[in-house]
């Protein structure tokens, strides 16, 4: 089974990129992919629905973020997509101004609300401070190399099981972001969802332009 890194096919290959999504987060199953991805309703044919609607808004998504850049990684054998990449490339700084994104995703109601609390505290380390091994790595070694070609600094937000792949590539843990929305009158939509996604973990992490040196680089957030 060849593997091969290449640029997505903006045009065809969101349906496939949206599956392979779907089928890396289910197992093991990672219950904050709900939050952003979730099913509405039981069995195979609701499941099917999220994955195209997944599709559907990840290519809307596109298409209207120029900061965005696809990647896949594809069996050479059968043309399959094993797995993909987002990367959001920015040329200025993308938290000078806030930014909200509506989870349209779920019904105008608390699960809504839910969706909508955990994205903000998902990104927002980020903002304060400004799976397969083989097949990941691939994937992040063009990331590193693209952020040293800018000269530019990396932030990503790890799982606790890409936590690992990330440190093998240098990463260093800035972070421990525990996500756990909470509201003081939650309807039965955002006790439905909390108890689907509950809460989650997430790793804020670093590597500088050029690589982490211990002993060598000063942590930005560690400069007197």
């Amino acid at each position: 089974m060849p593997l091969e890194l290449q640029d997505a096919d903006l045009t065809s290959d969101f349906p496939a990129l949206a599956r392979a999504m779907f089928e890396s987060y289910e197992e093991p199953w990672q219950p904050f992919f709900h939050a952003y991805f979730p099913i509405h309703g039981k069995g195979e044919e609701a499941r099917e629905a999220a994955i195209q609607e997944a599709a559907a808004r990840l290519r809307d998504w596109h298409a209207h973020d120029p900061t965005m850049y696809w990647q896949k990684i594809v069996d050479t054998d059968n043309g399959n997509i094993a797995t993909g990449a987002l990367w959001n490339i920015y040329p200025e700084n993308p938290f000078a101004e806030s930014q909200e994104l509506p989870a349209t995703w779920f019904p105008d109601d608390g699960s809504r609300r839910f969706a909508e609390q955990l994205v903000e505290l998902h990104g927002r380390p980020r903002a304060r401070v400004g799976q397969r091994p083989h097949v990941c790595q691939q994937i992040m070694e063009w990331g590193m190399k693209k952020a040293d070609e800018m000269g530019v600094e990396f932030f990503l937000d790890a799982t606790p099981m890409g936590r690992p792949l990330y440190e093998r590539s240098g990463f260093v843990l800035i972070e421990e972001n525990v996500i756990d929305p909470k509201t003081d009158s939650p309807d039965d939509a955002w006790r439905e969802i909390e108890a689907k996604v509950g809460s989650s973990t997430h790793y804020l992490m670093w590597r500088p332009a050029g690589g982490y040196k211990e002993g060598e680089t000063i942590k930005p957030w560690e400069e007197q």
